[in-house]
């Protein structure tokens, strides 16, 4: 039987389409979780889709062409995405490289490419605008450094000259985040301090601007909301979370702290209007969670929950939503979601969804 031509041009553009959705117009699209296998022997992207209810399905295991540590990197913003969640930057610690994912329209990623760094052992990665910072921490006792990319809008990177920077040694830091243009914080575990950059307008290479002790010790992963405030999980005996803001200049200015009670506060996340911040409890197998003020004080709004035994936590994530968090439980190589209610976290029943013994890293859209 013939097919007449605009019969066919339709069924063509049919399944165009069907191939180039742009998944977030779908009712039903609740976003991604994504990790990374960091195996030493290759890393990969693993990429989950949610579902209505919470729950999470494999979709896609993309390798970076780099290698992974095969351990704790002991860090926070190992795997993050942009912020128009297009780009999807992962470290490779094993061969001291960053890798770059593109997400198309239809949800599926694409590698972009490998870049090396002169850095020893990425742990995060920051971005803002055509700009991307990576913290290398060579080991507990290591010279830590940062360094600079430019980005294009399809996710490829070219190295900054002279960006180059050796932080001071035996900081071993956590994490590196913008929370303004030009203006860069780090967090430094050994010597208990915030340290802030401000990068040139022009050749965008960083200058030291100001260091200062936090308040409370071991200050791990932070959350960083719009209006340059930061929430910062600090690892401490009793362990805490505290909440600075931070200037246009690098200014840091202390808000306020509290204690949750719960042993090794190691990761945050905050809702998309900032007004809750939840901490991962690693030494007590909790996630804690606190009412951010406009002021960014922070008061307790919820007993701690618990995880069970053997699901000690390595990262947290919120949907854009604000509908569910998700959890990268380490110990028993899980992610465990919840259903986020108000101010309260409940554990949503599935199907365990099991990662690689050597995952790290949570982003979540």
């Amino acid at each position: 039987m013939r097919i007449k031509p605009f019969v066919l041009v339709i069924v063509l553009f049919s399944i165009f389409m069907g191939c180039t959705q742009d998944e977030t117009d779908n009712q039903n699209f609740k976003g991604y979780v994504f990790t990374m296998s960091n195996a030493s022997n290759g890393n990969e992207l693993l990429q989950y889709k949610i579902n209505s209810n919470g729950t999470l399905n494999l979709i896609a295991s993309v390798p970076t062409t780099g290698l992974g540590s095969g351990s704790n990197l002991a860090s926070q913003g190992s795997v993050i995405l942009s912020v128009n969640k297009k780009t999807v930057f992962v470290v490779n610690a094993g061969d001291h490289s960053i890798s770059t994912f593109s997400i198309l329209p239809n949800g599926s990623i694409t590698l972009v490419g490998k870049y090396f760094l002169q850095g020893i052992r990425p742990i995060s990665i920051t971005q803002r605008e055509n700009l991307v910072y990576v913290l290398c921490s060579q080991g507990a006792t290591g010279t830590a450094s940062i360094e600079g990319f430019m980005m294009t809008t399809t996710g490829a990177l070219t190295p900054i000259t002279n960006s180059f920077l050796n932080l001071t040694s035996d900081v071993n830091p956590a994490q590196i985040s913008f929370v303004h243009n030009g203006v860069l914080v780090v967090s430094e575990r050994v010597s208990n301090k915030l340290t802030t950059y401000t990068l040139n307008s022009i050749l965008h290479t960083p200058t030291f601007s100001q260091s200062i002790t936090t308040l409370s010790t071991q200050p791990y992963g932070f959350a960083v909301n719009s209006i340059g405030q930061i929430f910062v999980t600090e690892a401490s005996a009793s362990s805490a979370v505290s909440s600075y803001s931070i200037t246009q200049t690098g200014i840091i200015n202390s808000i306020s702290s509290l204690s949750n009670a719960q042993s090794g506060a190691c990761w945050a996340a905050i809702n998309s209007t900032s007004t809750i911040c939840y901490s991962s409890n690693a030494g007590a197998n909790t996630i804690s969670s606190f009412t951010i003020s406009p002021s960014g004080s922070l008061t307790s709004t919820q007993t701690a929950i618990e995880l069970g035994m053997g699901n000690s936590p390595l990262d947290i994530g919120v949907s854009s939503n604000d509908e569910f968090l998700f959890v990268l439980a380490g110990t028993s190589d899980k992610i465990l979601p919840f259903k986020i209610n108000g101010n309260n976290l409940s554990p949503i029943a599935t199907t365990p969804i099991y990662v690689p013994g050597s995952a790290y890293g949570l982003a979540v859209y």
